[in-house]
């Protein structure tokens, strides 16, 4: 039987061979190698949450506000956590099963559930303000802005919703290949523009106020004979800088795109699940084989390539000062420097708990502070960490 845990393609793959049975074929995690560490990546508070996904490989992404995090598990359980002592200030139970991010803000909180649902939680009281009925399953967390709620829903359709009452506005659909990835990227809302990265390698602007398709541009063409070999979805996390787009797919290409005309700028072979992170002279992405790469903004050329933690199915890399961290599959974090890539440190989370970290997997990014580090696992456990000089740690 497919040890599940090993989830190629973003999962996808890894379910279908699931379905077939037989024995496991995907690559094992490389070894972790030594390296003299310059950093401690220390331990602030730790909670056991009821985040878990039950083996789901769900993205159930936490929302970050300025005093407090929100998580949710596939059982509908929210916990609202205090992010400077770690104190769990309240749970709802929505007796739902979730499948996507928290999304919202610090008024309103959006929660997708299996049944192709959407929920708004009034944040100041905890109580249901809307649910509507969307067409059909969420697999990436809402995006709200001033008076919208959007959702990219498994069909392929962009939905946007009345943010006070959760009527639907209006729809956008493309058509949707047999076979996709489990998950669906991020919509990125900027300005007056809504981009999306659709399951059949194109990328859409649309218009925030009704749908209206203001350009539409193939990021990758669907290559080979197989199902397998033509999946070319976009479902990591594009990044807007500027007003120059990010976007990279699976089994596809990296591409920067103008987005007030909608052209290319650089475009290069690359393939990635997890999406990008973009500064003011890098973009930074874990390819499909867990290499972590920076290629320059302006050009798409390589800066440096990390090949050290290939097949531990890597998250996206997330910024934190002059630094990337990524989790991956045994629930390590990996902090490399955003310059050259070396390893600066490394921690196992939960690998000083008595507790049962069978199943403590890193599937979405860390989310970060000022200076804190907060990640979640796939059990339900929520961890805090600091950056601290080697000296200062003893």
């Amino acid at each position: 039987m497919i040890i599940m845990r090993y989830y190629m393609l973003a999962f996808g793959i890894a379910m279908l061979a699931a379905c077939g049975g037989g024995d496991d074929n995907s690559e094992p995690p490389a070894q972790l190698t030594k390296f003299e560490a310059t950093k401690k990546i220390e331990e602030q508070w730790s909670l056991r949450t009821h985040g878990a996904i039950d083996q789901q490989f769900l993205f159930i992404e936490p929302l970050l506000l300025e005093d407090k995090i929100i998580t949710a598990g596939r059982e509908g359980i929210i916990t609202v956590t205090d992010i400077l002592t770690g104190q769990q200030i309240q749970e709802i139970d929505l007796a739902t099963t979730i499948s996507a991010g928290v999304g919202g803000d610090a008024s309103l909180w959006l929660l997708a559930t299996k049944k192709g649902e959407l929920i708004a939680i009034d944040a100041l009281t905890g109580l249901l303000k809307w649910q509507v009925n969307v067409p059909s399953e969420v697999l990436s967390r809402p995006v709200m802005t001033a008076d919208s709620v959007l959702v990219r829903t498994v069909d392929g359709q962009i939905v946007s919703l009345n943010r006070t009452t959760g009527e639907i506005k209006w729809s956008y659909q493309q058509t949707t290949p047999a076979l996709t990835l489990r998950g669906s990227g991020l919509l990125v809302v900027s300005r007056d523009k809504v981009y999306a990265g659709m399951s059949n390698g194109r990328m859409a602007a649309l218009a925030l106020s009704n749908g209206e398709v203001i350009w539409d541009v193939a990021i990758s063409t669907p290559q080979g004979h197989s199902e397998i070999q033509r999946l070319v979805d976009i479902d990591g996390r594009a990044e807007l800088f500027g007003y120059v787009l990010y976007v990279a797919g699976y089994q596809g290409r990296v591409v920067a795109i103008d987005v007030q005309k909608g052209q290319f700028l650089w475009a290069r072979d690359f393939s990635t699940y997890s999406g990008l992170t973009v500064d003011a002279k890098a973009i930074y992405s874990s390819d499909e084989r867990s290499h972590v790469w920076a290629l320059d903004r302006f050009s798409g050329a390589t800066l440096w390539k990390q090949e050290k933690l290939q097949a531990r199915y890597l998250t996206r890399p997330v910024l934190f000062g002059d630094y990337l961290i990524v989790g991956d599959v045994d629930g390590y974090l990996h902090l490399l420097s955003k310059f050259d890539g070396h390893f600066i440190a490394r921690v196992l989370v939960g690998g000083n708990d008595d507790e049962d970290f069978s199943d403590n997997s890193i599937l979405v990014p860390p989310v970060v502070t000022d200076d804190a580090i907060i990640v979640t696992t796939s059990n339900g456990l929520l961890y805090s960490y600091t950056l601290k000089d080697l000296a200062a740690a003893k």
